[in-house]
C-alpha cells in the first residue's frame, strides 16, 4: 500500500490516474486493510437535503465519472457522487491536461468533461446494490440535455441527489451562474425530478448571493461550495485549468461563511479538505451539511477517505 500510495504522489498524474482507476475497479486494493474504523460510532444519522447519509464525509465529482468504482468507496464513504456525467460520450480535453503540484498539494485540471455517455451511467446505476446514497452530477450544454437527464434519475431509485454543475469552464459562451439562466434551468428541471438538487457553483463571491435568492425559490435545493479554480495556464492543453487542492481550503471557507451572513440555506463544501480537522470546523462552525473529498483522493487514492474520518472522529467524539 505505501507503494501505491507513493506512485500516486510521484507518478506523472495522467499515469497515476489511469493506474488508480484500474486498481480501483477492478478491487486489486485491499480496501478492508485501508480502514478499520467502526463507523457505528457516530450515532448521529447525518443529513444532505434530507437524505439519511451514515458519515459526512463522501467522495466529490471527478474521481468517479463513469460509476465504476462505487463498489469500493461504498465500503468506507458516507456517500458517493458519480459525474460529471455528460448526455452524449465526450473524450475530454487533449493531453496534457492534469498537472499536480506535490508540495502543495494541488492540482490543475482541465479534463474537458469527459464522460462515456449518460446511457452507460445510467446502465451501471440501475443495477448497483449500494449501502450508501448515490448524486449523480450532470453537466448539460443546454437546458435540453439537463431536462433529458434529470427526468431519467428520477426514476433511478440508487440515485438520491441530482447535482447539476453549472461551473464547469467548458461552458464556453453560456454563464449558467447568470440569475435568469439559472432560474429557467432549475424551473425546467424541477418540472420532471422531485428529487433533491444540488447546485455546485464556482469558487467566487460576487455572484453567489443572486444564486442563493434563485436557489431558495424551490423546495430542496442546496448548494456545493464549490468547484475548482479557474486559471488560465500553459501546463493545460485548453490554456486553461481548474485549481484544487489544500491551497483553495480558505477560499472555499470564505465563501461558506459569507452565504452564512444571509442564508440557512443547504450546503455541502468541497475543495482543499484533506483533514479531518478542516471537517469539522466546517460542520460545527459554518453549518455544513456535509464534504466532498476530491484531491486528496488524487493525492492518496482511497486511503486518504479513511484517514479523514479517523481524524473527524478525534473531534466528533
Amino acid at each position: 500500500m505505501k507503494i501505491y500510495r507513493r506512485l500516486l504522489k510521484y507518478l506523472h498524474p495522467e499515469v497515476t490516474y489511469r493506474i488508480s482507476h484500474i486498481l480501483m475497479k477492478y478491487c486489486i486494493i485491499p480496501i478492508e486493510k485501508l480502514c478499520n474504523t467502526n463507523y457505528e460510532v457516530f450515532n448521529t444519522r447525518f443529513k444532505i437535503l434530507n437524505v439519511d447519509i451514515p458519515i459526512p464525509i463522501g467522495v466529490g465529482a471527478g474521481i468517479d465519472k463513469n460509476g465504476e468504482l462505487i463498489h469500493i468507496f461504498s465500503k468506507i464513504s458516507g456517500f458517493h457522487v458519480v459525474g460529471s456525467v455528460t448526455l452524449h460520450p465526450r473524450s475530454g480535453n487533449r493531453h496534457p491536461r492534469l498537472y499536480r503540484y506535490v508540495d502543495k498539494f494541488a492540482m490543475l485540471n482541465a479534463m474537458g468533461l469527459p464522460s462515456k455517455g449518460f446511457k452507460y451511467v445510467v446502465a451501471r446505476l440501475e443495477r448497483l446494490k449500494v449501502n450508501i446514497p448515490i448524486i449523480c452530477n450532470i453537466a448539460g450544454f443546454s437546458n435540453s440535455e439537463f431536462i433529458i437527464m434529470s427526468k431519467i434519475l428520477n426514476n433511478i431509485e440508487n440515485v438520491k441527489i441530482v447535482e447539476i454543475n453549472i461551473s464547469c469552464p467548458q461552458y464556453r459562451g453560456v454563464d449558467l451562474h447568470n440569475s435568469e439562466i439559472l432560474d429557467r434551468l432549475l424551473e425546467d428541471v424541477r418540472s420532471v425530478c422531485r428529487k433533491p438538487i444540488l447546485v455546485k457553483v464556482r469558487p467566487r463571491s460576487l455572484d453567489v448571493r443572486e444564486i442563493v435568492k434563485i436557489c431558495e425559490k424551490y423546495s430542496n435545493v442546496g448548494l456545493t461550495i464549490s468547484n475548482s479554480f479557474s486559471t488560465i495556464t500553459s501546463c493545460m492543453s485548453s490554456g486553461v485549468g481548474g485549481f484544487s487542492g489544500l491551497p483553495i481550503y480558505r477560499l472555499v471557507k470564505r465563501i461558506v461563511k459569507y452565504v452564512r451572513e444571509f442564508s440557512d440555506i443547504e450546503i455541502v463544501a468541497c475543495g482543499g479538505i484533506f483533514h479531518g480537522k478542516q471537517v469539522y470546523e466546517l460542520l460545527e462552525k459554518y453549518g455544513v451539511s456535509a464534504v466532498q473529498i476530491v484531491t486528496a483522493i488524487a493525492f492518496e487514492g482511497p486511503y486518504a477517505i479513511c484517514r479523514i474520518v479517523k481524524e473527524f472522529l478525534m473531534y466528533y467524539r
